[in-house]
Parts: C-alpha cells; structure tokens; sequence
C-alpha cells in the first residue's frame, strides 16, 4: 500500500504524456497522409507561369479582357481576378490588396466547384498595386474557384481563406 501512494503522484503526468503522444502520432499520420495525395482536381493539367508580356496584357487591360471580383472576408481584403481565353487556356492574373506581412505569404489555389479538391496555382508578389501573379491552366477545367490565401507553411494544404470567386466560361 505505502509503494502504490509513492506511485501515485506519476500515474496522471505519465497518462497525459501518453494521450499526447497518441495524438501528435494521429496528427501527424492524417497530415502526412493529405500531403502525399495528388489532388483530383484538373489532375494531369499543367498550370503554366505565364511570360512577361502575356501578364502584362492580362494585367493592364491591353486586350478586351474580363474580370472577376473576389470577394473577401471583410473590407480591407480586396481582390480581383482579369482573365482571358486564348489558345484552349484561360490565362489569368490575380491582383489583391492586402496587409503586407514578412511572416506569412498570400498564394493562390484553384478549387473545384462544389468539391473540396484543391490545387496550389502560384504565390502572390508584392509590387506597385498590391500582390500580383498569374498563369494560366486548360479552360477544360472551368469551372473553378479563385482562392486567396493567407500561409503561415509553405505546403499542400491550404490555411486563411481571405478572398474567393468563380470563374466560370463565358462566351
């Protein structure tokens, strides 16, 4: 009796460092697990990093091009998407105002509508209108979801959603 009073005062730290470790190594197993996954979204289609002059036609409206709002989580996250299709692609740019930040970066993932798969598209870049980038992906993947993202890890798995929108095909 006197050595299980002596023992007593290690039963609940040691079961609480147990449960902890069980959880970390589930944690962990789900995490690695997404990670390793393709997502099925567009699987097999290439985003493509579009060329300096093709952003800067998307970009600055050189051509008729269309335009997309996204829509925020609140007023001082602003958004908007221009695209155009051109060659069996929509090529599209993003440009975002957003809260400039050297812990984090802003990237943007292209989601399926009405699905949860998601796929990382490119990281947005700080320069005179805000965070810009671009690309361009088949248009046989239309429609998608545009989502703006605030990462704290640079991964496959998507953290703060700030700014979304559709873009669909219009003729």
């Amino acid at each position: 009796m006197n050595q299980l009073k002596q023992l007593l005062p290690f039963v609940f730290p040691a079961t609480a460092i147990i449960l902890v470790v069980i959880l970390a190594v589930r944690w962990y197993g789900l995490r690695s697990d997404q990670l390793g996954k393709i997502s099925e979204f567009a699987e097999g289609v290439e985003i493509e990093d579009l060329t300096s002059i093709e952003r800067n036609t998307v970009l600055n409206g050189v051509k008729d091009v269309q335009t997309l709002d996204l829509e925020g989580e609140d007023e001082t996250t602003l958004g908007e998407v221009r695209y155009e299709f051109a060659e069996n692609k929509v090529k599209f740019s993003v440009t975002a105002s957003l809260p400039k930040t050297d812990t984090a970066q802003y990237q943007v993932w292209l989601k399926e509508v009405g699905g949860r798969a998601v796929r990382k598209a490119f990281t947005l870049e700080m320069s005179k209108g805000g965070y810009t980038g671009s690309a361009a992906i088949s248009d046989e993947t239309l429609p998608f979801e545009v989502v703006v993202s605030k990462e704290m890890v640079d991964d496959d798995l998507m953290e703060q959603v700030l700014l979304r929108g559709v873009l669909e095909k219009t003729e």
